[in-house]
């Protein structure tokens, strides 16, 4: 490793700089992930911030993830694609370019202006003893600073999101080369971090940005010798800790995925209030908070071994706990009930009900009694998963909207702000569990009653709008269900999957809806993983008559 210091230090004294804007021309270039989320779920995964320290391997403990798959040779331009944009090369980003990204969609400029794309690439050419290469990346983030310094602003890239993932990426950087032009980069990187746009109190709710700003504090200021850096984060981590879950260990962040990467990061900031004088009272109090927030998670793991889509989520690998013998969780801070029969028998039911607090975070609009439900090994009503963070696309708002939600909105309604649901009534029994949610999230009160069987695997859900003449129902299949039997207009609806079961839908309301895979307007489509979609079924029934409106799922 001090070879390769030393090596990318005397390359950047020679001048291994590109500056001049022209088009990038290969044909092979490296391929970057665009998803955000992925780097949220690994952060903070292992004390240097990345992959496993390997002995045989020097770079293993830099903090940079995983190595490129493909070499990066010294001698030849490195390209760069993000998803499915132009490519761009190494050294030849111009600074309109930096202050100016040309593509729209956040995630990837969160991904180009944070330099996570480095990287990879970084350390892959540590490894390969790619000195010039190294020497290339190096000096391409220090040029981004020189090209689009800090506006005192969130503009060009200078949101704390972006700052704090650009300091982990110069982390990367500094732990494998020692570079002395990456460190007034890293400086004005730390100060967003450190003054007023820093994501967390007094100037925000706690929230997972503002934890993983303080984990790459604290690496910087070990890495920098800046002991000020380290204090703050560690200050910041004690006080925010007791905030960051409920006292059930759920995550206020309203999400299944996010609760596993909270889990994880408040993990790592406990290891690292361990190691701080004076923190280790705080650090056996945080343990104790991760562990019920790794139980919390536990809870959100179907009986298929992923975790129930809530909020913004994708289908990924859930978490077990042996020896647990509950059946609900309910948990009124966060607005979450969860009921299961079994935490091994993956034929059982599962579902989950939202209520409670405002939409915040990563949350979407399913507070209104909202569920979802798994029986025989097969899921059924399913949360729409997540999609992108563009707050300007028609799929975000589609994403988050109660639309692709299973819930029931009055003719006309429209989500109030500020309005909250509770439980109003519970019956837990051996073979069924029974709740009543009552809220004015559409400013007219709502009772919605849940009952689940578990001999009968059934769920049926009542809804009441008592100052509404007509109000319907969204339903959001899981997209393995095909329609075979029922129309519009009709009570009763029927679809297969290709396990062989069959879903009978019964109302006493009218199908008035059944849309799989439409764009104009957006609608039935399902989001298993970050930036897909697959076509779904969004059912839809309208209320009839002056009662409530009974819809029962029953799967055999």
């Amino acid at each position: 490793m001090r070879t390769v210091r030393a090596l990318v230090t005397a390359a950047m004294a020679t001048g291994v700089m590109f500056v001049d804007p022209v088009s990038a021309r290969a044909d092979d270039p490296h391929v970057m992930p665009i998803d955000p989320a992925a780097y949220d779920g690994s952060v903070a995964a292992e004390p240097t911030f990345g992959a496993s320290a390997d002995p045989g391997d020097p770079t293993a403990t830099a903090g940079c993830g995983a190595a490129a798959p493909d070499p990066v040779p010294d001698g030849a331009p490195i390209v760069v694609r993000i998803g499915g944009a132009a490519p761009f090369t190494v050294g030849r980003i111009s600074a309109a370019t930096w202050k100016n990204p040309p593509v729209a969609d956040p995630s990837w400029r969160l991904t180009f202006q944070g330099l996570m794309w480095m990287k990879s690439l970084a350390r892959r050419a540590a490894q390969d003893g790619q000195q010039q290469s190294l020497a290339a990346l190096v000096a391409q983030a220090a040029q981004f600073h020189r090209a689009d310094p800090d506006p005192r602003t969130n503009a060009a890239g200078w949101d704390e999101g972006t700052a704090l993932r650009r300091l982990e990426t110069e982390n990367c950087l500094y732990s494998l080369t020692r570079a002395a032009a990456l460190i007034p980069g890293m400086s004005a990187d730390a100060a967003v971090l450190l003054g007023k746009r820093y994501y967390g109190p007094p100037y925000a709710p706690v929230h997972n940005h503002g934890l993983m700003a303080n984990l790459r504090l604290v690496r910087a200021g070990d890495l920098l010798g800046r002991p000020a850096w380290k204090s703050t984060a560690v200050k910041r981590m004690t006080a925010e800790a007791p905030l960051a879950f409920s006292r059930a260990g759920l995550s206020f962040e309203q999400s299944s995925g996010y609760q596993g990467v909270n889990a994880n990061m408040w993990g790592q900031a406990a290891e690292v209030l361990a190691a701080s004088p004076g923190a280790g009272a705080a650090a056996a109090t945080l343990r104790k908070v991760v562990a019920k927030a790794w139980t919390a998670f536990a809870w959100e793991t179907e009986p298929d071994g992923n975790i129930v889509q809530i909020g913004d989520s994708e289908e990924s690998a859930g978490r077990s706990v042996p020896r647990n013998w509950a059946r609900t969780l309910r948990d009124d801070q966060t607005g979450t009930i969860v009921g299961r029969w079994s935490w091994s028998d993956r034929q059982t039911s599962y579902y989950t009900v939202r209520y409670g607090p405002p939409r915040r975070a990563h949350g979407q609009e399913d507070r209104a009694g909202g569920v979802t439900w798994s029986t025989l090994g097969s899921r059924v009503l399913v949360g729409p998963g997540k999609y992108n963070y563009d707050k300007n696309s028609p799929w975000n708002a589609y994403m988050i909207s109660p639309l692709s939600h299973n819930v029931a909105i009055p003719n006309g309604g429209a989500v109030k702000s500020g309005r909250t649901a509770k439980v109003k009534t519970a019956l837990v029994q051996s073979s069924a569990h029974a709740w009543t949610i009552v809220d004015d999230i559409y400013n007219t009160p709502h009772t919605r009653n849940v009952n689940v069987s578990r001999d009968a695997h059934r769920m049926r859900v009542t809804d009441l709008f008592s100052r509404s003449t007509l109000w319907r129902q969204h339903w959001h299949l899981d997209p393995g269900w095909r329609l075979t039997s029922g129309k519009v207009g009709g009570t009763t609806v029927t679809f297969t999957n290709s396990a062989g079961r069959r879903l009978t839908v019964t109302t006493t309301g009218r199908v008035s809806g059944m849309v799989k895979g439409q764009t104009r307007p957006i609608n039935g489509w399902h989001f298993a993983k970050f930036g897909s979609r697959v076509k779904a079924t969004d059912l839809v029934i309208r209320s009839y008559g002056r009662g409530a409106t009974v819809t029962t799922f029953t799967v055999r």
